[in-house]
C-alpha cells in the first residue's frame, strides 16, 4: 500500500467520512448510510498480481471495510497516482469471490464443529444448508489520479473480444467506480472529501479552483489537519505549517492564502525561467553581461547571477540553470 493509500485509509477510518464517501459516490449525496449504523468488519483480500513484487498473487491490503445493515461495504482507494489500473475489473472480481469463498469456509467449519449436516446429503456435500445466505459485498473504487480521468474498463465486457452471439452467455461484471473528473460540482459531499475532489478535479484550472475556494472560503480557510495531509499527498498541494492557526484548541490551515502564495511563487518561477532563457540566447551571441543587462533593462547583478549559474552547469539547459541559481 503506497503512502497516498495509507493517508486515504486513515482518513476513511472516521465513520462520518466513510459514510460521506459512500453516500456521495453511490447515492448522489442522499444520506442513505448513517455513520452510527456502520460497524467494523475484517479487511478484504485484494488481488495484486505478480507485478506487485510479492511471492504470491494474493495479499491482504488494509483497505477500508465496514458492515452496514447486514451488507459489507468495501472502499478501495485506487493508487492516487498517475496510472490507471487497466485490470481493476479482474482485481475486484477476484477479491469479491475470495470474500464469498471465505464466508462459505466459515459456514462449513461451523457445521463441522456442530456435526449437524447428515452424511450423504446435498447439504453435507455443500458444507451448508439450502437456505443459508451470504453477506452481500459492495466494492466502491475511488479514483483520484491527478493526471487524467479514468480511461480503463468499467465492466468485464470492456475487456473481452466477444462480439458474436456467444456474448449473451458470458456473465458481465460491473465496476462501482467514482472518478471525480466526471463531475463538475461536489455538493453531495459534506466532509473534507469535497475539498479533495475539487482540488484534484480542477488542479489544472487555477482560475476555476480559486473561484471555488472563494465561494467556499469557510472550508478552505479553516481546513482540518487530516484533510490538509490528504491534499498534500494525493493532490500534491503543499500547505505549510506557516498557514496554520489555532482555533478552539484545534489546528486549522488556511489553504486560500497558501494557494495565493503558491500562484505568486509560480509566476516568479515563470519570470525567472523566461529571464534565463533570454540571457542564454544572448550569451550564445557572445554578448557581455553589461550589454545583456542594458538590452533587457535588468540589474547587472541579476544578469551576472544567471551567467555564473550557466557557467557552473556548463550548458544552456534552462531548468538546470534555474536549479543552480537556487543552490
Amino acid at each position: 500500500m503506497g503512502k497516498a493509500d495509507e493517508y486515504q485509509f486513515d482518513y476513511l477510518e472516521d465513520n462520518y467520512r466513510f459514510a460521506d464517501q459512500v453516500n456521495g459516490a453511490l447515492f448522489q449525496g442522499r444520506q442513505i448510510v448513517k455513520p452510527d449504523e456502520l460497524e467494523p468488519a475484517e479487511a478484504q483480500s485484494v488481488y495484486l498480481g505478480k507485478e506487485a513484487g510479492v511471492r504470491e498473487n494474493f495479499k491482504t491490503i488494509v483497505d477500508k471495510t465496514r458492515m452496514w445493515k447486514g451488507r459489507m461495504i468495501h472502499v478501495l482507494a485506487v493508487e492516487n497516482q498517475t496510472y490507471v489500473d487497466y485490470h481493476m475489473i479482474l482485481r475486484n472480481m477476484l477479491s469479491e469471490s475470495l470474500s464469498y469463498q471465505r464466508q462459505w469456509k466459515h459456514k462449513k467449519a461451523a457445521h463441522e464443529r456442530k456435526h449437524d449436516l447428515k452424511a450423504g446429503t446435498d447439504e453435507f456435500f455443500s458444507g451448508m444448508v439450502k437456505d443459508e445466505k451470504f453477506i452481500p459485498i459492495i466494492t466502491l473504487v475511488v479514483y483520484c489520479g491527478t493526471e487524467h480521468p479514468w480511461d480503463g474498463a468499467r465492466c468485464l465486457y470492456d475487456l473481452l473480444e466477444l462480439k458474436d452471439e456467444m456474448k449473451k452467455f458470458v456473465t458481465n461484471y460491473r465496476l462501482n467506480l467514482y472518478d471525480c473528473h466526471e463531475h463538475d460540482t461536489f455538493d453531495e459531499y459534506h466532509t473534507g472529501l469535497r475539498q479533495l475532489f475539487e482540488v484534484v478535479r480542477y488542479a489544472r484550472d487555477k482560475e476555476k479552483l480559486q473561484r471555488i475556494m472563494q465561494e467556499n472560503k469557510g472550508a478552505y480557510s479553516r481546513m482540518d489537519s487530516d484533510t490538509r495531509e490528504l491534499l498534500e499527498v494525493v493532490a500534491k498541494v503543499r500547505i505549510g505549517e506557516e498557514y496554520g492557526i489555532m482555533e478552539n484548541g484545534e489546528k486549522k490551515y488556511d489553504m486560500c492564502k497558501a494557494f495565493v502564495d503558491m500562484r505568486l511563487e509560480g509566476k516568479q518561477e515563470e519570470r525567472q525561467e523566461h529571464l534565463v532563457k533570454t540571457v542564454c540566447i544572448k550569451l550564445r551571441k557572445n554578448k557581455s553581461a553589461e550589454i545583456i543587462a542594458d538590452e533587457l533593462e535588468e540589474e547587472l547583478s541579476e544578469i551576472e547571477k544567471v551567467i555564473e549559474a550557466q557557467r557552473l552547469v556548463g550548458n544552456y539547459d534552462v531548468k538546470q540553470i534555474c536549479m543552480a541559481m537556487v543552490k
